[in-house]
């Protein structure tokens, strides 16, 4: 479900637990926002947990977006007609119940003082909204790349900051076209380190570009969620 590198030791402790559904928010045409109860699941800001579907091979990882503090934990995903288990998640109504795992993964900070760019496709972006409702003083760039302005999800919350949001399909208040031709177009600072998260051929073409830039390699950061298709 994820590719990481640079991992670090000691992760949180995992455990397996049924918690209720609070809330489920349509956030654009395929984009939801399922929250659910925290009972109690202590967490590092990027790492993932596991949703139980029906049988095994259902189960899906997603980043929690929400902060280390938050009261609930948000799960943004993305409804895949076709897929295994997010048609089970939009039926979802407060009251029942899931299954999960976790926590798991090392997509996390690994020096919160030192500048952090983030580059991101879709709902790659969450680990991102754990990070800023974590880490209040982040000196943060965020790219962010997605098909159409809607999906450029929690851009509001991302504002304060350096945020250079890049759409595909329309016209707005965004670069037109790929995170990757606005990184070609962009002065980056080489002493940041870099999270890369959302769609494995964009993960590794940024990784190309920075270190081309002269970023080093063990400064690059990256969790893969899904192929691009035709974004």
């Amino acid at each position: 479900m994820y590719l990481e590198d640079n991992k670090l030791t000691a992760p949180d402790q995992t455990r397996r637990f049924h918690t209720r559904v609070v809330a489920q928010h349509r956030l654009s045409e395929t984009g939801y926002e399922l929250i659910l109860e925290r009972d109690g699941l202590e967490f590092k800001a990027g790492r993932l947990i596991m949703i139980h579907g029906r049988n095994v091979t259902e189960d899906r990882s997603y980043t929690v977006a929400s902060g280390e503090n938050d009261e609930h934990l948000h799960v943004l995903y993305r409804y895949i007609p076709t897929g295994k288990l997010t048609p089970q998640l939009i039926n979802l109504k407060p009251g029942n119940t899931l299954e999960v795992s976790g926590p798991y993964g090392e997509f996390i900070i690994r020096d919160p003082a030192r500048p952090l760019l983030f580059i991101a496709t879709g709902t790659g972006v969450a680990p991102c909204r754990a990070y800023i409702r974590t880490h209040r003083d982040l000196d943060l760039t965020l790219i962010h790349g997605a098909r159409v302005l809607d999906d450029l999800f929690y851009r509001h919350e991302f504002a304060p900051y350096k945020y250079h949001p890049c759409i595909t399909q329309e016209n707005g208040e965004a670069y037109r076209g790929r995170v990757t031709e606005f990184l070609k177009e962009s002065k980056i600072d080489i002493n940041s380190h870099a999270y890369l998260c959302g769609a494995y051929e964009m993960i590794y073409d940024v990784q190309d570009l920075l270190v081309e830039r002269g970023m080093p390699a063990e400064h690059i950061f990256m969790e893969g969620y899904y192929y691009r298709l035709d974004m």
